[in-house]
């Protein structure tokens, strides 16, 4: 009888305090920013390489290329057999863009963004912000944030990318 009763009382603990079904590993770990960082964050950059693209969207004689999680390149296409890599511009956490006139639409982690360029594509300005319009990134291979990593969260940080282990 007493072996029930230690049993029950064991099992009763395990259904109430749950299981860790948390791995001891992940491929992707988040990396978070400071929201008045990454609102400040947005610059345009020197040209640099293409290393992990997303999305490619086509403006007059420019092609501009998602970089995932950090920006978009801009890519002077007017010679189609030689185009340039002619800038950068960052934007943590984008991961999509589209182009209305000289506004570049994206998103800045959880927040929509315009940005205004000139024709040269040699300036920009973020000229609009809405915080919080998209849901929270989720990893590559589709996991969302552990408890754990809840927790841990620094205040008022922003999730904007994850990076491979």
């Amino acid at each position: 009888m007493k072996r029930i009763i230690a049993f029950s009382v064991l099992l009763l603990y395990f259904l109430l305090a749950g299981f860790d079904s948390e791995p001891a590993w992940y491929e992707y770990m988040p990396v978070f920013m400071q929201r008045s960082e990454m609102e400040k964050s947005v610059k345009l950059e020197a040209a640099r390489g293409i290393q992990n693209p997303g999305k490619i969207y086509v403006k007059g004689q420019y092609i501009l290329i998602n970089e995932k999680y950090q920006g978009i390149h801009l890519i002077d296409n007017s010679n189609p057999e030689s185009p340039d890599n002619v800038a950068f511009i960052q934007i943590d956490g984008c991961i999509d863009m589209a182009v209305k006139d000289n506004v570049i639409y994206a998103d800045n982690a959880v927040d929509l963004i315009a940005i205004s360029i000139n024709p040269e594509m040699t300036g920009i300005e973020v000229t609009g912000r809405i915080k919080n319009v998209f849901p929270e990134l989720t990893a590559p291979d589709g996991r969302e944030l552990t408890y754990r990593e809840k927790n841990a969260r620094p205040e008022n940080s922003i999730l904007v990318r994850w990076e491979q282990q």
